[in-house]
């Protein structure tokens, strides 16, 4: 251990007590990579992989607890979101890449690579998505090889595999027994809008439940801790948060509740990948929490809340034996911070934090809130309070989506305006996910003029009311939906907000009602999904009913600053989006700047992204509503 925590001293910023700041931390300190994110320790408990940073890239770094010195292998040209052990030698990591696809523009895709320490100078990428594990071997259970739709158990260290199972149907679910081998799995025929559940006894499937369904609601998760014969199921009931419930493996009956919550959505499922079982979900309440379904997780969990009792704190992997594991914590003021817990010892070692130059100053709090709408509605926010007392500007900060919603904790952006005097309010207005099936189709139909975007400027309205913002100086900021309805705001409401920032943005919902339906005719769960959000029907709009939604087509009305960022390597929102909108803001004669980086991906992956668009964006508020 004390080998182990030198070699990590050398590589990160420990965790100094927080203190006042005298001065704004610079951009840097905000638009920088991750020193530590993901940490995943190794089956054995020796090794720990994680996310970091060095010299301004982004690598994938393991370090060992046995003296071991530190490998990796640079990362910067891919969105790592998953590092996963197939060996105590194998580390496999899940990542997204954008390409090009002609006429579409940039597309992301998912790639897999392993990376074999004991040839750490070589990455081999891989073909499938990994589901499971096979016990003692550290073969992988992967799903959609070359495409396709089956399952094969695959070498990470050589890539050979072998097919376990092979089907031209529609499958979209796999649940694995503690060998890997598959006992269910669930397919779904778009054209009959037909769900099936199959089970399987030796080499044969057969369908234990068959049923119609317009729209897929319900998901097969995988089998349950402790469990022979209950699947883990999901289903969004028409009120409260999405519920768990289990499945018999012989009858496909439904069981039991397992998890269920009347205001929230849960946000995934914890899977043991050692025994292919389902142990727990993580839900974003007000902050991130882990609720287990494993007695094991639960007093993991019990000592590591009272350990560490001022933060919420989350399991993220650990040991086969279930003695070591890597822990994050999170607070309203703070960036994550990470340790090693030993559960065998009951030690508790720091790994370091995410922002290592914020760790040790005293943010501005970042505080859960709710705000009554006009029509009386109580809309779920968060507010970021900065110092001094207020009122203040104000920043309204949408998040994208449209069905997604802000969480809590740090948010660079928010804690970055907040550091510069900005008060930022962030609401979860209704059509966000994460607050139920009811809360998201408040939103349907309810686009550029609907109570989508008034839920805004009424949070902007309440802030006034109450005292912390100073009517009259106030920005909305947002990318991506968010981006949209920053200019919603500038188009269709252009007396509510002094200037508006729109990061690649949608203009122009036409661009995406026109290629939603792939199928000719033939309706898809996507276009459902697409229609209903846009209008409540299920069927896509027409043209001019997207005209009458879209900024680009309202320039007209537009009476204050507009900035626009945009990249041509946008993988979800293509730039031509804000390059129309700004030929048509200059046709008009209106405030208009474009800021056009052409390497510029929709996540802002690297820091000389993030700083550019920080910089862009202080600079932009600074100058219309700031002191």
């Amino acid at each position: 251990m004390f080998r182990f925590l030198c070699a990590l001293a050398a590589l990160f910023v420990m965790l100094p007590a927080a203190e006042a700041q005298s001065a704004p931390p610079p951009v840097s300190a905000f638009a920088r990579n991750p020193q530590i994110a993901l940490p995943s320790i190794s089956p054995n408990g020796r090794r720990i992989a994680m996310l970091s940073e060095g010299a301004g890239q982004q690598i994938v770094a393991v370090i060992s607890r046995d003296g071991e010195p530190p490998a990796g292998a640079n990362v910067s040209a891919v969105r790592v979101e998953r590092l996963l052990w197939a060996s105590d030698d194998i580390l496999i990591i899940i990542a997204s890449v954008a390409r090009e696809r002609g006429q579409w523009g940039a597309v992301d895709y998912t790639q897999i690579h392993a990376l074999d320490l004991n040839r750490p100078d070589r990455l081999r990428e891989l073909d499938g998505y990994p589901v499971g594990r096979v016990p003692d071997t550290g073969d992988l259970v992967v799903w959609g090889r070359s495409g396709g739709r089956g399952l094969s158990t695959m070498d990470p260290a050589t890539g050979l595999f072998l097919t376990i199972d092979q089907t031209n149907e529609p499958v979209f679910g796999y649940a694995l027994d503690a060998n890997g081998a598959p006992i269910a799995r669930t397919s779904y025929r778009v054209v009959s809008q037909r769900y099936v559940l199959e089970t399987r006894s030796g080499e044969f499937w057969t369908v234990v439940d068959e049923r119609r369904e317009e729209q897929l609601t319900t998901r097969m998760w995988g089998l349950l801790a402790g469990t022979n014969d209950e699947l883990v199921f999901s289903e969004r009931p028409p009120r409260g948060g999405e519920r768990l419930y289990t499945v018999s493996l012989e009858t496909g009956q439904r069981l039991r509740t397992l998890y269920e919550n009347e205001e929230f959505d849960f946000d995934t499922l914890l899977r043991d990948y050692y025994t292919n079982t389902i142990i727990g979900l993580t839900i974003h309440e007000d902050m991130p929490l882990n609720v287990w379904f494993d007695e094991d997780f639960v007093e993991v969990q019990r000592i590591l809340d009272g350990a560490i009792p001022d933060a919420f704190v989350s399991i993220l992997s650990w040991s086969t034996d279930r003695t070591q594991f890597t822990v994050a914590a999170f607070r309203e003021n703070r960036p994550p911070e990470y340790f090693l817990f030993d559960a065998s010892s009951l030690s508790l070692a720091p790994l370091g934090a995410a922002y290592p130059e914020l760790a040790a100053l005293a943010l501005p709090q970042r505080l859960s809130v709710r705000y009554r709408a006009s029509d009386g509605t109580s809309i779920p926010a968060y507010l970021t309070l900065p110092e001094g007392e207020g009122p203040h500007p104000l920043i309204v900060l949408p998040h994208g989506g449209p069905v997604s919603r802000d969480t809590g904790g740090f948010d660079y952006i928010a804690h970055f305006f907040a550091t510069r005097g900005y008060l930022v309010l962030q609401p979860n207005f209704r059509g966000s996910g994460g607050y139920g099936a009811a809360w998201e189709e408040a939103g349907w139909g309810e686009w550029a003029t609907g109570v989508m975007q008034s839920d805004l400027s009424d949070g902007l309205n309440a802030m006034v009311q109450a005292g912390y913002a100073i009517p009259g100086r106030a920005c909305i900021v947002g990318a991506s939906y968010g981006g949209y309805a920053a200019l919603a705001g500038a188009t269709f409401t252009p007396d509510t907000y002094q200037c508006a920032a729109a990061i690649a943005p949608v203009t122009d919902l036409w661009l995406i009602v026109r290629y939603a339906d792939g199928w000719g005719d033939v309706e898809t769960p996507y276009s459902r999904r697409l229609a209903q959000r846009l209008t409540g029907d299920t069927q896509l709009p027409d043209r001019a009913t997207v005209r009458g939604l879209s900024p680009i087509n309202h320039v007209e009305n537009v009476q204050i600053p507009i900035l626009l960022i945009h990249g041509r390597e946008d993988s979800v929102v293509d730039d031509e989006h804000s390059t129309a909108m700004n030929r048509a803001l200059e046709r008009a004669d209106k405030d208009v700047s474009y800021v056009h980086i052409s390497e510029l991906d929709h996540w802002l992956t690297s820091e000389e992204m993030r700083t550019r668009v920080l910089t862009e964006l202080e600079n932009f508020v600074d100058e219309h509503i700031g002191d």
